[in-house]
């Protein structure tokens, strides 16, 4: 069994909940808890609970910060919180959510690993709070960077580096014994068409249901689902998924123009292994065959 902390911005993206359902299914996790982060983390937290509720799981959830380390722009708020009026869930308030984190590993040294697949906010303030936090944890798994050939669009499609810059140069800086990013251009290897996400995410059961249901408006308006997170967690407890590459990450926190950029450099002795390639169709059998279990 593996002991899971999952630090998420669901209530948005679809796949930040096809992440959490992924772990409610897969008979080797055990999930600790659930911290939300970004816009209106009680309402995230919510989303949590109600999709937890639709397996009879009572998971500890704390709604953390929606303030970030680095001022940004925007205060992203979750769409897909509409469908909360069709789940039963609690409702929840802002909290400590670092301090809930570090309870959780203090309490299991060496055994927890910690997902994290929103803007970094709440993991950074956890290592800055409680620096011993790095060295108790077996694992750090996040969706973060982008170090692929091409520029982005924009800076913001980096968005969990971009969405708090400093947190992410915080996180990218740590030491934890496992530490492995999942960069978007490893992710975006992911997409496939609404009409494919429809038919790899059945809705026969009232986990998946409720997926759809706080993801719909996504699914809706783009067409397509890129499997950022569910990635993450799958790798975890199927390691020879994606193959990676050690070294060292810079995060760019002064330059507006390239804001929250990430820039990867190889070496032997680094701190972080960034994802390289995924093998795409074991990564679709695996993810639909554990929802549908």
């Amino acid at each position: 069994m593996e002991k899971i902390l999952l630090d998420t911005d669901i209530g948005g993206d679809i796949d930040d909940a096809i992440c959490l359902a992924y772990l409610l299914k897969e008979p080797q996790c055990e999930l600790l808890g659930i911290t939300t982060v970004c816009g209106e983390p009680e309402k995230r937290a919510a989303v949590a609970d109600a999709i937890c509720r639709t397996v009879g799981k009572m998971i500890p959830i704390v709604a953390g910060l929606d303030t970030t380390l680095q001022p940004i722009p925007v205060y992203p708020t979750p769409d897909g919180v509409s469908a909360l009026e069709h789940w039963p869930h609690n409702t929840y308030e802002k909290a400590d959510a670092p301090g809930f984190l570090y309870q959780k590993i203090k309490e299991n040294p060496h055994e927890i690993v910690l997902i994290g697949i929103g803007n970094m906010t709440n993991i950074a303030t956890l290592f800055c709070s409680y620096p011993d936090a790095q060295g108790l944890l077996k694992g750090l798994y996040v969706m973060n960077g982008y170090f692929g050939v091409d520029p982005l669009p924009e800076p913001c499609y980096n968005w969990n580096s971009w969405a708090d810059p400093l947190a992410s140069k915080i996180v990218f800086a740590s030491h934890v014994a496992n530490h492995q990013a999942f960069p978007l251009e490893v992710t975006d290897m992911l997409t496939i068409d609404a009409r494919r996400a429809r038919t790899l995410l059945r809705a026969d059961t009232d986990l998946m249901k409720a997926v759809l249901d706080f993801g719909s408006a996504w699914l809706e308006s783009a067409g397509k689902l890129t499997l950022h997170d569910p990635l993450v967690a799958v790798s975890i407890f199927h390691p020879d998924i994606c193959s990676f590459e050690k070294g060292t990450v810079r995060v760019e926190t002064e330059k507006e123009n390239n804001m929250g950029s990430t820039i990867f450099t190889p070496a032997p002795n680094g701190n972080v292994e960034i994802a390289r390639t995924v093998d795409r169709e074991q990564f679709y059998h695996i993810l639909s065959t554990t929802l549908d279990s």
